[in-house]
Order: C-alpha cells, then sequence, then structure tokens
C-alpha cells in the first residue's frame, strides 16, 4: 500500500479521536454539575455565625455545634429571640450576653450554641424585639437555613 491508500484510514482515525475527546469533556462538565451545591448560596456551616450571614443556607452534620452571634444592646430593652425552629432537629442553648464595648450601656453581643441533633432541614428565624410590647415592636429578623446530615 502507498501513502496515499492510508489517508483516509488518518482521517476516520482524527474524526473518531474528535468524537471521543468532546464525549469525555461532556461527561466530566456533567460530573462538576451534578456535584456542584444546590444553591449558590449553600455552603459549609463555619464554628460561627453572625449577623453577615442572614438569609444564607448552611450544611451541617449530626452532632456538629456552632456559636451564633449577633449584635445587641441589651440596655434599649430590644433582645434577640428565637422566633421559629424544629427542636428535634436543632437543640439551642442561649449564651450568656457579651459586651463589647467599654462604656456604660454600650452595645454587645448575644449568643446561643446551635447543635444539630438529627438530620433534615429547619429554618432558625430570630426576632430582636421588646417582647412586652409584643409583635409591632419587632425592630429586625435573623433567618437561616439548616440542612443537617446524618
Amino acid at each position: 500500500m502507498n501513502r496515499a491508500s492510508h489517508a483516509p484510514n488518518r482521517q476516520r482515525l482524527g474524526a473518531v479521536l474528535s468524537l471521543l475527546v468532546a464525549v469525555v469533556l461532556a461527561g466530566l462538565a456533567s460530573v462538576g454539575a451534578v456535584a456542584a451545591p444546590s444553591t449558590p448560596t449553600e455552603t459549609r456551616m463555619p464554628s460561627i455565625l453572625t449577623s453577615a450571614d442572614n438569609g444564607g443556607t448552611f450544611e451541617s452534620r449530626v452532632g456538629e455545634t456552632v456559636v451564633l452571634r449577633l449584635p445587641e444592646n441589651a440596655s434599649t430593652g430590644y433582645r434577640w429571640a428565637v422566633d421559629a425552629v424544629d427542636a428535634s432537629l436543632v437543640e439551642i442553648e442561649e449564651g450568656e450576653y457579651v459586651s463589647t464595648s467599654k462604656t456604660m450601656g454600650g452595645g454587645g453581643e448575644a449568643q446561643w450554641s446551635l447543635k444539630a441533633k438529627a438530620a433534615g432541614v429547619t429554618r432558625l428565624k430570630l426576632k430582636r424585639w421588646r417582647p412586652w410590647e409584643g409583635e409591632r415592636s419587632v425592630v429586625e429578623r435573623y433567618e437561616i437555613t439548616l440542612r443537617i446530615a446524618p
């Protein structure tokens, strides 16, 4: 055989290799899409949650504990309170108020310990209010979604 008779075979081989590369790249791209988080805001839960995390969705595992810290000035009467959470999924323990100011009547932080008890999804909702004045006194809300894996 001469070189001219091998040309069609080389063209077919080149076409097959191109198709194979395209199939492999498409497969890799689809694997990447499947492994991506379900929402762009869903992240692994940090060890400390703050007001910057308001509205976010976080993943945790049963048995993990995190701390939630929110700014509060107890001397104004407005205090953070848990408004809603599935207590069968998350155990919440209120911590001590921590003053962050050296001045009398200055602000500080309210804090809670959140422990994932069981697998599931729940929303943790808090409100900053004067309890004795009722719902009309709510001046701020905080909400996160917790996705707890076994």
